[in-house]
């Protein structure tokens, strides 16, 4: 017998609260690593002493990067330094946090994560019906259930900033700003890995979108070269390739949730040879050429179309890790909205198993902290893009918002 709508929102709530307690039981429970400097802030904080202090030209360099973090943190577990591998530019945006000790600049970046977050909740509200009948009680819950944005908020990291100038282009594309979504896509660069695949999916009907991205990122281009000199892009390449070849566990193809993760654990492939490479590079543009067909179309609202464009993002991309994830949260809260609709006929039961999947805490714990095998997850997004791919040619909401538009 089906779930009345009032008890199904009831039982929605309730999971919700109980995978919020579990997130928020994380830092609680390792605060004094959290003081010692852990978390992937210090990274942050590392290129922006270094930038502050002019060395920018050994911003990349190993051996300055461990000197620097063993004067602000106490990590007897790292014999090396947790590596700045983020664009020079992006220390820029840090520099402010270096006027305080190390422990006082993560509580006040942790705050600006945490209202940059609940803009992102606002925002989505503000502007898309399918949120709008959901209670601002589940918005909330939706956010601090989802272990990728608990994650990301924990360790410091920069992806909710990510999220948010994703979010504000989606919005100006549902607008008709296209130019002002290219440039906040572009802002985003300091994720390249993550920037420019969702440039060229929102491309491939909205081109004037080029317009914004254009001139931002050849102005970041030219930041970076006034920073470190001709060479400073060349350098960052380089530095980011030789981490990836490392065996440091963050940056194992096992580790990561995408295709590149699952493509290394095929029997018989060698995760560094030819052959991985050329079955990465086949299963990619597979998934690419057929997301972009779909997005050609224009028949399916941004919003649709954003959801398609950034899970495809995440399974092509060469390097992400968990709290990358966070940049599902509008499809999570989405998927919650109607999982709780009044009416059971128009409930989705992919939308409620997916939705399960992708809130559930302790799948993220045993994948990452148990077994050591994220790359798992990777079905997880398979899943949600081939739902996404295969639903017929209509919006989460209505048809007047459309790619073509």
């Amino acid at each position: 017998m089906s779930l009345s709508g009032k008890n199904r929102r009831a039982v929605v709530v309730s999971f919700l609260l109980a995978m919020t307690f579990c997130n928020v039981s994380l830092p609680i429970r390792i605060l004094p690593e959290l003081r010692n400097g852990y978390q992937d802030f210090t990274i942050f904080y590392t290129g922006a002493r270094l930038l502050r202090s002019g060395q920018a030209s050994h911003l990349y360099d190993l051996g300055t990067q461990y000197r620097l973090q063993q004067t602000f943190t106490n990590v007897p577990i790292r014999s090396g330094p947790l590596p700045f591998n983020h664009p020079p530019f992006e220390a820029l945006l840090f520099i402010p946090f270096t006027f305080l000790a190390y422990w006082p600049a993560y509580l006040l970046w942790t705050g600006l994560n945490l209202i940059m977050l609940a803009a992102i909740v606002i925002l989505l509200r503000m502007n898309f019906p399918e949120f709008a009948a959901m209670s601002p009680v589940a918005l909330g819950l939706g956010a601090t259930a989802f272990f990728p944005v608990a994650i990301g908020v924990i360790q410091g990291q920069d992806i909710i900033f990510m999220l948010l100038l994703v979010v504000l282009a989606v919005i100006c594309l549902d607008q008709g700003n296209d130019a002002t979504a290219g440039a906040l896509l572009g802002a985003g660069l300091f994720r390249p890995q993550l920037a420019v695949p969702l440039v060229l999916l929102f491309a491939v009907r909205r081109w004037r979108l080029l317009v914004g991205f254009v001139p931002v990122a050849l102005a970041l281009g030219g930041l970076t070269v006034a920073l470190m000199g001709w060479r400073g892009p060349l350098d960052y390449v380089q530095f980011v390739l030789h981490l990836e070849g490392t065996d440091s566990r963050a940056f194992r193809p096992g580790s990561v949730p995408n295709l590149r993760g699952l493509v290394s654990q095929v029997p018989g492939v060698n995760a560094s040879g030819m052959a991985a490479h050329i079955l990465i590079f086949l299963s990619s543009a597979g998934v690419l050429f057929l997301a972009l067909r779909r997005l050609r179309k224009g028949e399916d609202s941004i919003f649709f179309a954003s959801s398609l464009a950034i899970v495809t993002t995440l399974l092509i991309s060469f390097h992400s890790l968990v709290y990358d994830l966070s940049l599902l949260l509008p499809l999570v809260l989405c998927l919650i909205s109607r999982s709780t609709g009044s009416d059971p006929h128009k409930v989705e039961t992919p939308a409620i198993l997916l939705a399960f999947f992708l809130l559930l805490t302790p799948i993220y714990v045993l994948l990452l902290m148990v077994t050591d095998s994220f790359f798992w997850f990777s079905l997880v997004l398979l899943g949600i893009y081939s739902w996404l791919l295969l639903s017929p040619e209509r919006d989460f909401r209505d048809r007047t918002a459309s790619l073509g538009m």
